[in-house]
């Protein structure tokens, strides 16, 4: 299916197209958005040196008004015990199972995978979606305006206690949609669906990352077909002013950024610097902390000579001493990777004494 998405200008630079037909928990379809870099721990020896960046025309966009910078500890309260989950059952006519302690619910149509019912209280998400099998194929749905199907996906949201506690950090970010074309209409494309994505802003800051998100599928006549939440409520006392002894240079922020983009790329990599934004980052984790995104493009050679341009979005704490680390320690991960490799090398720990005896046969 592709996705026409229309974005929302306030979080334009820092969100991408996404489909989410199928929307599940875990390792379940659940799609991660824009801002963790994807790392091989099976890389190794990778350089750590300086880079020639081009930060010269970079603009810096800051977010935050007076330097009023906070790091929030997220609740962890189990999101299987609240009335939401009654509801959403109701509405699949359900009687979900309660696992984890009776803290989560995991129930999924044998007959019918796109209904489910999903919970997951450690990290805050909840997943739910009725039956779209009769949206397959060459159905065309009678969809209604934008307008209204966002008014319709809103008061769901209110009407199955999915609502975040303070409404006013919800923002809308992306107003999309799902189309397929049609195998049995000459390759026609149909609109299937229409795709409302929410973001968070705290105190006119806008927050990005996997976490403070909800996404609301709506399909015939205004009809709301799923909602992915991953989204953590947090009590105001709970936010703890960062003092600027606190915070990191811009300097020190490109340096380890520097060191990021070596990690994943490789020795002599120099990528153009679009912009810098500072604003809140929510990993999925247990607080929201305010970091740098780095928004550059990362022109690679491959084994051939040739070369091409791929965008990167990285992410660097804007705190000394951050509560939670936004990307792996390199040192660690090389550690890792040592030892799987070596777990490999031992799994045929005869493979040497066979390679010898084939030496002294040959003798």
């Amino acid at each position: 299916m592709a996705n026409n998405t229309q974005k929302i200008p306030y979080f334009k630079k820092l969100n991408k197209k996404v489909s989410f037909f199928h929307i599940l928990l875990n390792t379940k379809n659940m799609k991660k958005y824009i801002i963790i870099p994807i790392i091989s721990f099976i890389a190794i020896g990778i350089y750590f040196g300086t880079m020639g960046f081009q930060w010269a025309a970079a603009p810096v966009i800051n977010h935050f008004q007076d330097d009023n910078l906070s790091v929030i500890t997220l609740d962890n309260s189990a999101v299987g015990k609240t009335t939401a989950v009654t509801k959403l059952s109701s509405n699949l006519g359900i009687n979900a199972r309660l696992t984890n302690g009776g803290q989560d619910i995991d129930y999924q149509n044998d007959k019918d995978p796109s209904q489910y019912l999903i919970t997951n209280s450690a990290k805050g998400r909840l997943s739910f979606s009725k039956s779209t099998q009769k949206y397959e194929g060459a159905y065309k749905p009678q969809l209604t305006d934008a307008k209204q199907a966002q008014t319709k996906a809103e008061q769901f949201l209110t009407a199955n206690d999915l609502m975040p506690q303070n409404k006013a950090e919800l923002k809308l970010i992306h107003a999309g949609g799902l189309r397929a074309a049609s195998a049995d209409d000459g390759g026609t494309i149909i609109d299937k669906m229409q795709t409302f994505t929410y973001g968070r802003v705290i105190d006119g800051v806008p927050v990005s990352g996997n976490g403070s998100r909800i996404i609301v599928n709506v399909g015939e006549k205004g009809e709301v077909l799923g909602v992915s939440k991953n989204w953590k409520e947090y009590n105001t006392t709970k936010k703890q002013k960062v003092e600027k002894t606190n915070l990191k240079s811009q300097t020190e922020a490109e340096a380890e950024f520097g060191k990021l983009v070596n990690f994943n790329f490789g020795k002599g990599v120099s990528p153009k610097v679009k912009s810098i934004q500072k604003m809140y980052f929510d990993g999925g984790g247990n607080v929201i902390q305010p970091a740098y995104f780095f928004e550059t493009i990362v022109t690679v050679t491959d084994e051939k000579g040739n070369k091409t341009e791929q965008p990167f979005l990285g992410v660097v704490s804007m705190l000394k001493n951050s509560p939670e680390a936004i990307n792996p320690d390199p040192a660690e991960v090389l550690k890792i990777a040592k030892s799987v490799r070596t777990a490999q090398e031992n799994q045929n720990p005869n493979a040497n004494r066979t390679d010898d005896r084939k030496g002294n046969e040959n003798k």
